[in-house]
C-alpha cells in the first residue's frame, strides 16, 4: 500500500470511529503506532474527545517514561492532510528522541479559516458552544494525554511521569505556549520555536492570549502562577524571522508586518491585544522578546531564548532553523530527562 492509499485508509477508519494499529521502524527502532479515533464514549472513562490523535510507543528496552506531546502544524480542515502532517511530526520527534526513546502523542487538531483558530487556541475558541464538537480543544488535548497514559500503563505496564515535554514550532509552538498558560500543572518543559512574537506574560495588564487579565472569565479558573513558574520554557527563533513579510496584514506604520509575528495577526492575537502588547513591550519583535524575557525572569520563571544566527523561519530559501533547531530541541529534551533521573 503506497503512502496516499495508506493515509486514505487511516482517514476512513478514523472517520468511522475505528482505531488503526501498526508497527513501524524509525531509525532502527520499532514503534507501535496507534491512530486513535475520536472517542465520546463516557463508558470508556474518557469523555468527549472529538478529535483523533496519534500515539507512538517505542518497542525498546530503554524506553523512558517522559511523554512528549506536539500538536499537528498544518492549518487545514482536511483530515487526510492533517494525518499526513501528523505522521511527519511523529517521525521527526522519534528521530530527535532516538537516544532516549519515549512515547509520543500528536493531537490532530483541525483548523478551518472560517472558524476560531483552534490550532493556536485563540480567544474565540472559548466562545464556542458547549455542544460544539470543538469546544475547549485544550481540554480535549488534556483528555488525549490522559488516554495515552492509560494505554501505556495497560499495554506495556509503563507509568508515565505526571508532566509532559511539550514541543512545538510555528503554529504548534503557539499552541504550546498557550496550552502551558491554560494547563501549567501538566507541563515540565515547553520547547518552542518560531513563536517569539506572542510569548505570554502572566500579567493583568494584558488580555489572553498574551496576558491573564480575562483568564478567569474565559477559563472559569484562577491562573496558577505557582505551577507556571515551575515550567522550563526554552524558546528559539531564526535571526531572519522578521524578514519574510505578510501581504495581508500590516504593522503600526502601514507597512507589511512580519509573516510569523502573531502580534499582528488578529486571528491569533486580537487586534487591540496586539496593539497593547506592542505599546508596552515594543513594536519590533526582537526588542519585544528581550523585554518580555526580562519580565518573565523577574517573575521567577525559568525561561531561555536563543536566536539562531543566519537562519529564518522556514526552509523556502534553504535557511530555516533546520538542524540547529533540531539540536536545540534534542539538547532541551536530554536536559529534561537527565534532570528527572
Amino acid at each position: 500500500m503506497n503512502k496516499d492509499k495508506f493515509i486514505r485508509y487511516v482517514s476512513s477508519k478514523l472517520e468511522h470511529g475505528i482505531d488503526v494499529n501498526l508497527e513501524y521502524q524509525i531509525k532502527g527502532i520499532s514503534y507501535k503506532i496507534k491512530f486513535l479515533a475520536a472517542d465520546a464514549d463516557i463508558n470508556k472513562g474518557i469523555k468527549a474527545i472529538n478529535i483523533p490523535s496519534i500515539l507512538a510507543i517505542p518497542l525498546s528496552p530503554n524506553i523512558n517514561n517522559q511523554l512528549v506531546v506536539e500538536s499537528n502544524n498544518l492549518e487545514s480542515d482536511n483530515l487526510q492532510e492533517i494525518i499526513e502532517q501528523g505522521i511527519q511530526t511523529g517521525i521527526r520527534l522519534a528521530q530527535l528522541t532516538r537516544d532516549l526513546p519515549c512515547p509520543i502523542v500528536i493531537p490532530l487538531i483541525p483548523s478551518d479559516k472560517d472558524y476560531p483558530y483552534l490550532q493556536q487556541l485563540s480567544r474565540e475558541c472559548f466562545s464556542l458552544s458547549h455542544n460544539d464538537k470543538n469546544y475547549r480543544i485544550d481540554e480535549q488535548v488534556v483528555k488525549i494525554i490522559a488516554q495515552a497514559k492509560s494505554i501505556l500503563k495497560k499495554e506495556i505496564g509503563l507509568a508515565m511521569k505526571d508532566k509532559i515535554f511539550l514541543n512545538g514550532y510555528s503554529s504548534s509552538g503557539v499552541f504550546a505556549q498557550r496550552f502551558a498558560l491554560l494547563h501549567p500543572e501538566m507541563v515540565e518543559t515547553a520547547c518552542i520555536g518560531g513563536a517569539s512574537g506572542s510569548i505570554p506574560i502572566p500579567t493583568e495588564k494584558l488580555e489572553y492570549p498574551i496576558g491573564i487579565a480575562d483568564y478567569e472569565t474565559l477559563t472559569g479558573k484562577k491562573f496558577d502562577l505557582e505551577s507556571y513558574s515551575k515550567i522550563k520554557f526554552r524558546y528559539y527563533v531564526g535571526e531572519f524571522e522578521t524578514q519574510n513579510k505578510s501581504n495581508s496584514r500590516f504593522d503600526d506604520f502601514g507597512k507589511p508586518a512580519p509573516m510569523h509575528d502573531m502580534s499582528y495577526f488578529d486571528r491569533s492575537v486580537p487586534i487591540e491585544v496586539g496593539k497593547h502588547q506592542r505599546n508596552i513591550l515594543g513594536k519590533e519583535m526582537f526588542s519585544r522578546v528581550e523585554n518580555t524575557i526580562q519580565i518573565l525572569k523577574k517573575l521567577g520563571i525559568d525561561v531561555q531564548h536563543k536566536i539562531i544566527l543566519g537562519r529564518g523561519h522556514n526552509n523556502k530559501n534553504g535557511i530555516g532553523v533546520n538542524e540547529l533547531g533540531d539540536k536545540f530541541i534534542n539538547d532541551t529534551y536530554k536536559s529534561t530527562i537527565s534532570n528527572k533521573n
